[in-house]
């Protein structure tokens, strides 16, 4: 494959984007349609609450835009961090949009349910063989941390995306997730360079921002090739300049 298409409709599951600005995009033929559903500016407590970060209406809005396209038009279709925490309660919370959406625009399709919640027995266990490091300047997890959580999620790379997609999905649906994983899982499938397709999906898990004047709520595409990639918004109105990028 000389070249992959990467659509992403939107900064964030559930913000809105145009579908004048969608459809530009899927007449570019993308290989995938990703978006990312999470976020860690709220801080913990939608973690915590089990809560989502936007309503089921939104989520659902704009779910069904891409479910549908990715039906008619056989394009994967990868959510990460869904539910905007990605844990086993925001897992199923998006589990319940998307069969309500499949059994109302009678769409069938195989689907990948990716957990990301972490029991406390096993953290505990792995803590007790020093296999758990703080990330930078934070302090040492402790057994009492482990305990005091309500829940806990790890965050998943491309490799569990990638699984799924090598198992057939049409349509992943992952817990926790770093934020370029579900852009880069299909180009690093395929054998595109892994730092540049890393480096898009960077880019587009923000929707339009990169581009002026930037918004998360519009559609953006990537061009991945062999040394180099282009992103481009789908909307007329914006532009991609270096200083945005």
């Amino acid at each position: 494959m000389k070249e992959i298409r990467v659509l992403s409709p939107v900064g964030m599951l559930g913000y809105g984007f145009p579908a004048e600005s969608f459809q530009k995009g899927l007449e570019k033929k993308p290989h995938v349609i990703a978006a990312d559903a999470g976020s860690t500016d709220a801080g913990p407590h939608k973690l915590g609450a089990g809560v989502g970060i936007v309503s089921k209406e939104a989520t659902k809005k704009d779910l069904t835009l891409m479910l549908t396209a990715g039906y008619e038009h056989k394009i994967p279709v990868i959510i990460g961090s869904a539910g905007g925490s990605g844990a086993e309660v925001h897992l199923n919370w998006t589990l319940k949009i998307v069969k309500e959406i499949a059994k109302e625009k009678n769409l069938h399709f195989k689907m990948a349910l990716i957990h990301a919640e972490v029991e406390k027995a096993y953290l505990k266990k792995k803590l007790a063989q020093g296999k758990i490091k703080p990330l930078g300047p934070v302090p040492e997890l402790t057994a009492k941390d482990i305990e005091e959580a309500t829940r806990i999620v790890a965050v998943m790379g491309v490799h569990s995306h990638i699984k799924a997609l090598e198992m057939g999905a049409e349509v992943i649906i992952a817990g926790r997730s770093n934020d370029p994983a579900m852009f880069a899982a299909l180009p690093i499938k395929e054998g595109y360079d892994p730092g540049l397709a890393l480096h898009l999906g960077k880019i587009l898990e923000c929707g339009a921002m990169a581009s002026t004047p930037g918004t998360t709520s519009d559609c953006m595409m990537g061009y991945l090739r062999e040394d180099y990639f282009i992103v481009e918004p789908t909307n007329p109105l914006r532009k991609c300049i270096p200083s945005t990028v």
